[in-house]
């Protein structure tokens, strides 16, 4: 397929997800159920086949390096073995400023073309990236195939298609004439989008391709070289979609090094190396506080440009609810939810001493708390559902982090336990840790607890409640808050407050959307404007930052 036929192929797509940026209404370009009928009915057992042969082999999809390094073990209990070409800080980005050159001599819609077309053949492997997901991050199946596959799809398109509106929001060129009485002055004028230079996209190891399409993807439609840095026990799944773009590069006779996967190892790291390259100048980061500000501090002290996802402590208050039942329902799926190990889950729970309103009576907060619990464990011990909802622990210290709550002396609400993963007898897979302490603990709920603990906290008001939401999203950032509230002065007292400390804020949720998720082309996932991260997937600046507009201006 030639470059304009690609533009043609895709042009209604883009035109598509450009009008529900816009619109910001429900848009999905891929189907989220990993269903034979929509994939087809083998998908699943290829998908299967292709991760297992893959198992203990080299990542041949990809070329290019000097040696051969991996590191990935899964959550579930056994090593991958899976190998990858690697090569020097150097070299990896001479590639990419080589390949720079022609990349950006491309139009925006040529540009976007390619990447779609890319996408739409990377969605025929949405089975084996969610397998592998699942055996590098954790994840259930269902939740590694919508999360690495469809969703993280939908959003890289959410930023091809801002990208491309971006860059197509002025002419390209016109003809300037400026009355001067009886003549005028004619100039001819053209704009030349300018990338900045290499974009490097530093992934995480939970969410290895949700988290790292948007910034990858942007960088490439306006017009940079991309290296993606992979956490080192999570380079699978984003392998396979850099492989599927690099194979649409080749096919177009365009340099494939414009995108590059450097992998390293915990033993050997290399981030810091790219971060401080020179020629690296924008930079995408997701992934822990420490580091993540490490990152930021070496961006802007060299001029660079910088997003980052990094922690935050998110909080829900309980104020007054029509059902507690469905409320405490979604609110325990929340909690569990891969192990509360997403950057979106709920952690504190405020509530007044005095209790909860539910319809015209009030239910203490004791029992309250048992209904969370009771909510929690018919989650939990449901054979089918609870052992796919929870997932796996993707990182070791995280168990320990449990044993560190357990150790603070509170009361405990719920107790945490092993859960069994059927097939998978060495799974590190735990229950979520429920404790109940008060507001004057702030020592222990301001710190983030990431993984399946999280805190019921007793203040004196809604007020007092609030104000403590509103103080912790400013100190130590938030990436969601939920708030449920019948009283329609406190519902905009709760929004007025949380939306200017600079979290998105839910209210009321009790059916099938949680707190924990962001939808492509609708949500703004980050506000960038707390601690928790300065980035937002994906607003203007998302995109428009990566690149320069530059004048050119002959006499006519």
């Amino acid at each position: 397929m030639t470059l304009s036929e690609l533009c043609s192929t895709h042009s209604q797509t883009l035109a598509d997800a450009i009008k529900a940026n816009q619109e910001r209404t429900f848009h999905a370009h891929w189907p989220e159920a990993p269903s034979g009928k929509i994939y087809g009915e083998t998908a699943n057992d290829d998908g299967l086949a292709r991760f297992k042969g893959q198992r203990n082999a080299k990542f041949d999809r990809l070329s290019g390096g000097d040696e051969w390094v991996g590191d990935e073990s899964s959550p579930y209990g056994f090593p991958l073995g899976i190998t990858y070409p690697s090569s020097s800080v150097a070299a990896v980005v001479e590639r990419a400023s080589a390949a720079q050159t022609a990349w950006q001599s491309l139009t925006p819609t040529e540009r976007a073309s390619i990447l779609v077309e890319a996408l739409e053949r990377g969605s025929k492997h949405f089975f084996e990236i969610g397998y592998a997901t699942q055996h590098t991050t954790g994840q259930g199946f269902v939740m590694a195939f919508q999360a690495s596959g469809p969703h993280a799809f939908d959003r890289a398109l959410e930023a091809v298609a801002m990208g491309l509106a971006a860059q197509g929001s002025f002419t390209q060129s016109v003809q300037w004439s400026k009355p001067m009485g009886k003549f005028a002055v004619n100039i001819d004028k053209s704009y030349r989008i300018v990338p900045k230079g290499i974009n490097l996209v530093i992934g995480c190891s939970t969410f290895p391709v949700w988290n790292t399409t948007p910034g990858m993807f942007a960088g490439l439609v306006t017009g940079n070289s991309v290296i993606v840095k992979p956490h080192p026990g999570a380079v699978y799944p984003i392998a396979i979609v850099i492989a599927e773009l690099r194979n649409v590069l080749v096919e177009l006779g365009l340099d494939p090094n414009v995108i590059q996967l450097a992998v390293d190892t915990a033993a050997k790291p290399l981030t810091l190396e790219y971060v401080q390259h020179p020629a690296v100048q924008v930079i995408d980061y997701t992934g822990g506080s420490a580091f993540g500000t490490l990152v930021e501090q070496e961006s802007i002290k060299n001029g660079k440009v910088v997003f980052t996802e990094k922690a935050g402590v998110n909080c829900v208050i309980l104020d007054s609810i029509e059902d507690l039942d469905k409320a405490m329902d979604n609110l325990a799926f929340s909690l569990s939810l891969y192990s509360g190990q997403m950057c979106t889950a709920p952690q504190n729970i405020f509530i007044a001493e005095s209790g909860m309103k539910v319809g015209d009576a009030t239910v203490s907060v004791e029992d309250v708390a048992v209904k969370l619990r009771e909510k929690i464990d018919a989650l939990v011990n449901n054979e089918k559902a609870g052992p796919g909802t929870l997932g796996a622990i993707q990182n070791p210290t995280t168990v320990g982090r449990l044993g560190e709550a357990l150790n603070l002396g509170l009361a405990e609400i719920r107790a945490t336990s092993a859960i069994a993963q059927p097939g998978f007898d060495q799974a590190l897979s735990h229950s979520p840790l429920v404790l109940r302490t008060d507001v004057s603990r702030s020592d222990v709920y301001t710190r983030e607890w990431f993984g399946p603990i999280s805190f019921v906290i007793t203040t004196g008001s809604f007020d007092e409640s609030l104000k403590t939401v509103e103080q912790s999203i400013r100190q130590h950032g938030a990436l969601s808050a939920l708030v449920y509230t019948t009283d329609a002065a406190k519902m905009q007292q709760a929004e007025d407050a949380i939306v200017m400390a600079g979290a998105p804020v839910a209210f009321n949720f009790n059916s099938f959307v949680w707190v924990n998720q962001s939808a492509a082309f609708s949500d703004f996932h980050g506000t960038g404007c707390n601690p928790a991260g300065n980035a937002t997937f994906a607003d203007w600046q998302f995109v428009t930052n990566r690149y320069n507009v530059i004048g050119v201006r002959k006499q006519a």
